[in-house]
C-alpha cells in the first residue's frame, strides 16, 4: 500500500513515516506543497496524510487538487488550527477524516484502519429508500442527498460509527464541538433541527446515557 505523507514539521513527518513503515506501507514523504503536487501527479497512492499548513501550496488546495481526478482514495487532514471553517472546507472538498495536533500515533492508526475498512463504497440501509454512505458521511433519501450542517453531519457520523450502540453524551460533545463552548449551540437544538431534515426519526434518545441509531433489521 502506497502512502503519501505531506507534513512540514520534520520531526512529525519522520514519526508518521516511520509509523506507516512499521505497518508495512510503502511511504513517500515531503515537506513542501509544490513538491507534493508533483508527486501526486506522477505517482499512485492508496492513502494521503496531509497537514493543512505546508509551504507554497497549502493542504486544503492539495486536497482539492487530488479530488479533481480521484474521489475515492482516503485522505486524512492534519491541523493545529482550531478554526471550524478549515474543517468545514476540508470535508466539503472530500476530506475523509482529520486529526488535530497534537495527537498520539495510536489515534492515527485507528483512523487509518477505519478508513481502510470502509474503502469500498457501501451503504447502510436505515429505512425504505433511506440509507447512509459512511465513506461520504451522508444520508440519501429516494436517491437524493440530504444536506446537513457541519455539526449535524458530525453528530450523525459519530452515531453511525457506533451503529447499534449507545454513544455517551461526553463522547458526542468531544467529537461534535471539538473544544468549542457547546452552550452556544446546545445538543438539544442541534437534534431538533436535524430531526426536521431526516425523513425518519432514526435517532434514539437514551435518558442520562446518550444517543444511538439502529440499523434496519
Amino acid at each position: 500500500m502506497n502512502v503519501l505523507v505531506i507534513e512540514d514539521d520534520a520531526q512529525l513527518n519522520t514519526a508518521i513515516s516511520e509509523f506507516c513503515e512499521i505497518k508495512s506501507f510503502d511511504v513517500v514523504s515531503t515537506k513542501d506543497g509544490l513538491e507534493a503536487i508533483d508527486k501526486i501527479d506522477n505517482g499512485s497512492f492508496d492513502l494521503y496524510i496531509i497537514d493543512i499548513n505546508v509551504p507554497h501550496v497549502n493542504g486544503l488546495e492539495i486536497l482539492k487538487h487530488i479530488r479533481k481526478t480521484n474521489i475515492d482514495t482516503p485522505i486524512i487532514i492534519i491541523t493545529a488550527s482550531l478554526e471550524i471553517q478549515n474543517f468545514a472546507t476540508a470535508f466539503e472538498n472530500g476530506c475523509s477524516e482529520y486529526i488535530k495536533k497534537p495527537f498520539h500515533l495510536k489515534e492515527l492508526d485507528i483512523r487509518i484502519e477505519n478508513l481502510l475498512s470502509h474503502k469500498n463504497p457501501v451503504k447502510i440501509t436505515l429505512a425504505e429508500d433511506f440509507y447512509y454512505n459512511p465513506n461520504k458521511e451522508e444520508f440519501f433519501y429516494k436517491s437524493k442527498h440530504i444536506r446537513l450542517r457541519y455539526k449535524e453531519k458530525r453528530f450523525c457520523a459519530i452515531l453511525m460509527k457506533h451503529l447499534n450502540s449507545i454513544v455517551p453524551n461526553d463522547v458526542i460533545y468531544d467529537y461534535v464541538w471539538e473544544g468549542e463552548v457547546k452552550e452556544s449551540y446546545p445538543l438539544r437544538q442541534l437534534l431538533g433541527e436535524l430531526r426536521k431534515k431526516l425523513p425518519f426519526d432514526i435517532i434514539q434518545t437514551k435518558i442520562r446515557e446518550g444517543y444511538m441509531i439502529e440499523a434496519q433489521k
